[in-house]
């Protein structure tokens, strides 16, 4: 398998194409491996250290091998840089028709470098591919832009697929996120502050080249054997109806979900349940991204009869919302009203940012006010302008909303990087410690899910290589309680059981492992969570992988592409100084008792420690340090990569004990009003 990488130097006006040889797919896979190495290259000849709102970082758009082949196993695209949020690894995962298209031109891999002088946008029409002017794209929000370079580009030589950025990365708001087709984001990491900062509107994208597959028929016949599966399978029917609507229920059940910043483990009033949704405001399903046989995604269209404040919103139609959009509308800032957590992602949509921080950056000076450990006064110095702060009041969480995404105050200025930062930063203006009451975890990134309770979950918030969040090993196995899956993977069911911290931390390990996977095929996550025992990646999407690439690999070679991808992540956060002491989580989360749900009263604390040792352990890296091994990184085939974390004084021994730095705060920091 060969494919072709886009280089584009925004600052030279350069555009050239590499051919990325069938070595580096037997190495990496493709999808996040091949953008992981693209970025480790990128940073072997810059400076790893570099403002990642400067011209240095980079900016890598690629798909896995798997992706936009027809084979029903969905379309996911990942954009990879330096996060401008948290300062270390970036990445974020999305759909849409965009990826697909993207390997119709001719390219699976766009790296951008530099900076522009004036707003561009990267457009690639098959072979052809040209620097625009985007001044006037620049100012409208992420579907405005998408719509507009439709009707400009046309539909030949297919039609138009685009990447954009809405007006929190133009900002470069750390926490911006960057758009696909207008309405699939990739929230995470602060990707569009990365565009934004590099004066890059939009990549625009036509083609119609086709693909080449290494054994079409074989393909064809997994392809009908995984819609038979899909077919089959119940949780696929309530996944077409809902998406992931249904965790609401399921974390209502155990207590999982988080209400007003985590005070809370279970959402109050009736109104937001899933059944609602679909019955008062589901229209249809439909598919989020090309190829795709679950079509998970749905919209919806308010009528103004469907609840006391749908009125508002007559007439208003998006995609319907994700547990995470829930999650952070109705259980972060407690909006009870599904037509108002609807209205909350499209507009966050819109504007291009990401709804989990946003929400939590909001949620902290929420509780501050109820707490009255603020005054009118500080709020009126905060906003320029007197504001309620009261819980589920949209209309104050629309207020907040601008004022992050157009820094506009005070409060903009602060949180623009999320609750952490925004919380240190208000800590020092006021000469008080707030910090009890930010909700975050590794590199400062937020997550709305309660997590004290789970152990596997708790752990996955603490290690992950782009910050706290799920979905790098998500901890289905524990929150499922699959003791079937725990005895597959470890031959017992201690894994399934959340009250004991033996196997989480290798449930992590292990999880993470196949979630690159994943990742790197191009897959969608959902696919395989539809029954990770049945679609397990290493024996089933392998299969394909073969059939596309002619790469064909056993369960054991499959689980270490995954491993290596994970350490080259680890690898890149370590040269940036990150060390044990930086896989931790929040003092709420690890030390404030669940107020409520099936394990109330359980702190992190309790097993924080067990499950981070076992974790090291279970990843052949140093306990003491949580650095890499120079055996480990041998055993995985990456003697260069040691290499360069030995001559950094980052690999475990005497050195690497010795080059403990800090990561860099946030650049570019505005300052605070006096």
């Amino acid at each position: 398998m060969e494919s072709r990488l886009l280089r584009v130097n925004l600052s030279t006006n350069e555009i050239k194409t590499e051919v990325i040889p069938h070595a580096v797919f037997e190495r990496w896979i493709g999808g996040s491996g091949i953008n992981n190495w693209i970025m480790w290259e990128h940073f072997l000849n810059h400076d790893i250290n570099c403002d990642p709102r400067g011209p240095d970082n980079i900016f890598v758009f690629g798909v896995g091998p798997l992706a936009g082949t027809g084979a029903g196993i969905g379309v996911k695209g990942r954009i990879t840089f330096k996060s401008p949020c948290y300062g270390i690894f970036g990445d974020s995962t999305g759909g849409g028709k965009f990826p697909y298209v993207v390997r119709f031109s001719g390219y699976d891999y766009i790296a951008v470098t530099g900076k522009a002088p004036k707003p561009v946008y990267l457009h690639i029409a098959n072979n052809e591919v040209t620097l625009c002017d985007a001044r006037h794209l620049w100012g409208k929000n992420s579907s405005e832009a998408h719509d507009t370079l439709q009707k400009e580009l046309g539909d030949y030589p297919s039609e138009v697929h685009t990447l954009t950025i809405g007006q929190a990365g133009e900002n470069q708001v750390g926490i911006a996120g960057v758009i696909s087709d207008g309405w699939r984001i990739h929230a995470r990491c602060g990707g569009g502050a990365v565009m934004g900062s590099k004066n890059l509107k939009a990549i625009a994208v036509q083609g119609n080249l086709g693909i080449k597959v290494d054994n079409p028929g074989g393909l064809l016949d997994w392809s009908d054997d995984f819609r038979q599966k899909i077919d089959t399978n119940e949780a696929g029917y309530g996944f077409k109806r809902r998406g992931t609507l249904g965790a609401v229920e399921m974390y209502q059940r155990i207590g999982g979900n988080f209400w007003r910043n985590n005070q809370g483990a279970l959402f109050r009033g009736e109104e937001v349940r899933s059944d609602n949704w679909v019955k008062k405001y589901h229209k249809y399903s439909e598919v989020c991204s090309s190829d795709c046989y679950i079509a998970c995604d749905g919209r919806y269209k308010i009528e103004g009869n469907e609840s006391d404040k749908a009125e508002k919103y007559i007439g208003e139609s998006f995609r319907h919302p994700e547990y995470l959009t829930t999650g952070s509308s109705a259980g972060a800032m407690d909006v009870r009203d599904w037509a108002e957590v609807a209205h909350w992602g499209k507009i966050t949509n819109e504007y291009g940012i990401d709804n989990q921080d946003l929400s939590c950056s909001i949620s902290f000076i929420m509780e501050l006010r109820q707490r009255e450990l603020i005054s009118d006064t500080d709020v009126a110095e905060l906003f320029g302008k007197s504001q309620r702060l009261e819980w589920g009041n949209m209309e104050d969480i629309e207020s907040l909303i601008r004022s992050v995404v157009h820094q506009e105050n005070p409060f903009g200025w602060m949180f623009r990087d999320g609750a952490y930062w925004g919380a240190l930063r208000y800590s020092e203006k006021m000469g008080q410690n707030f910090m009890k009451y930010a909700i975050y975890g590794k590199g400062g990134a937020s997550f709305t899910e309660e997590m004290r309770a789970f152990p596997t979950w708790m752990n996955n918030m603490a290690v992950a290589s782009r910050g706290a969040d799920h979905l790098k090993g998500i901890g289905l196995i524990e929150k499922f309680q699959r003791k079937d899956l725990s005895k597959a993977y470890f031959g017992t069911p201690i894994a399934g059981d959340p009250t004991v911290p033996d196997l989480k931390g290798a449930c992590t390990a292990v999880i993470e492992n196949q979630v690159a996977l994943i990742n790197s095929y191009g897959v969608c996550m959902f696919h395989w969570l539809l029954d990770p025992l049945g679609y397990a990646p290493e024996s089933y999407y392998g299969k394909a992988y073969a059939e596309v690439t002619g790469i064909d690999r056993t369960k054991e070679e499959l689980m270490r592409d995954g491993e290596r991808i994970c350490n080259l992540e680890k690898a890149f956060n370590s040269r940036l100084g990150m060390r044990r002491e930086h896989d931790t989580i929040c003092e709420r989360w690890m030390h404030e008792p669940a107020p409520e749900g099936m394990y109330e009263g359980r702190v992190a604390a309790d097993m924080f420690d067990q499950v981070l040792d076992e974790y090291y352990e279970w990843r052949g890296w140093d306990r003491a340090t949580g650095l890499q091994t120079q055996s480990k990184l041998e055993e995985l085939g990456l003697q260069d990569v040691a290499d360069v974390l030995a001559s950094e004084r980052a690999l475990a021994g005497e050195q690497g004990r010795k080059s403990v730095q800090v990561p860099k705060a946030p650049s570019d920091d505005p300052g605070l009003p006096d």
